[in-house]
């Protein structure tokens, strides 16, 4: 029979065996949160969802624009929900589950966005992801007409040059620079780049902590969602040695070694290799039972 998480991590792979624009990113979400909450009631938090966006819902104009349906979403999540970022305790895992986010009423900027655009998506705001270096915002629209959202600073509104500057720590962009710098400061982030950022995040805040189990459950699903992802197998190698699973670890480092591209500083890698390579004939040749 298989156990919660087991379960949780079929669910999670089949919801990300799909086209970027059809995955439920929420749904994604709380198979990543039933690995570590046996009890989670995902219908549950779906209809908080509902329930958020109806409350929004009912504060618009009859005649609503965008500017009414955003100031709408944000004073429903961040006055009467009180939604916020957790900049007490920013490395606190919980901030990485949107269950306890939204139990909690604290996240970091990618939780925060997921619970944010999933509340616009059903009051008819059609928004996504933004990877700015160091931070996460949401936009909707195009071109001139672009919108950023800032769901980590309850929701408040910026416009490209802003965002470029928080990008930038604090330095203003020329006009002509700003558009070369939007694609590589402000980029677009689709469902499947989203989630790999969150997981990215438990991972590195998992491994800070020297969790290294929770760590590896993070880095395994960035594969499971990033089959390509050659850097995670690094990690995914150096998270199984820091577990005793040597055999698995010689596996990943191998494969890390074999995609990664020419120029690649793999040096380390190697050295790391012919001592995983001892340690997991060591293992083998100690039996299950040793």
């Amino acid at each position: 029979m298989e156990s919660h998480a087991e379960q949780a991590r079929a669910n999670f792979t089949q919801a990300v065996r799909r086209r970027d624009a059809d995955i439920d990113i929420f749904g994604a979400c709380l198979f990543i949160a039933g690995e570590e909450y046996p009890d989670l009631d995902n219908r549950g938090y779906f209809d908080r969802l509902d329930t958020l966006a109806a409350m929004a819902s009912e504060r618009l104009p009859e005649k609503a624009n965008l500017y009414d349906r955003l100031d709408a979403i944000r004073s429903v999540l961040f006055e009467s929900t009180d939604l916020r970022g957790n900049s007490g305790n920013y490395y606190d895992p919980r901030n990485s589950y949107v269950n306890v986010v939204l139990d909690r009423g604290l996240g970091i900027p990618i939780t925060l966005s997921v619970i944010y655009r999933e509340v616009a998506r059903r009051v008819g705001v059609e928004m996504h992801g933004i990877g700015m270096p160091g931070h996460f915002l949401l936009a909707t629209g195009s071109g001139s007409e672009e919108i950023f959202v800032d769901p980590y600073h309850r929701g408040g509104l910026l416009s490209r040059k802003e965002c470029l500057a928080l990008a930038m720590r604090g330095r203003r962009p020329s006009d002509s620079a700003s558009v070369a710098l939007t694609s590589r400061l402000l980029p677009a982030c689709g469902n499947r780049s989203t989630l790999r950022r969150l997981l990215t995040n438990l991972k590195l805040t998992h491994a800070k902590k020297r969790d290294y189990k929770r760590a590896l459950a993070a880095a395994e699903r960035i594969q499971l969602l990033d089959p390509q992802n050659w850097r995670n197998l690094s990690d995914l190698a150096r998270l199984q040695a820091e577990v005793g699973d040597f055999i698995r670890a010689v596996e990943s480092l191998s494969e890390f070694l074999d995609r990664a591209p020419d120029g690649a500083d793999t040096r380390r890698a190697k050295d790391a290799l012919s001592q995983l390579q001892e340690l997991a004939r060591k293992q083998s040749s100690a039996g299950p039972n040793n």
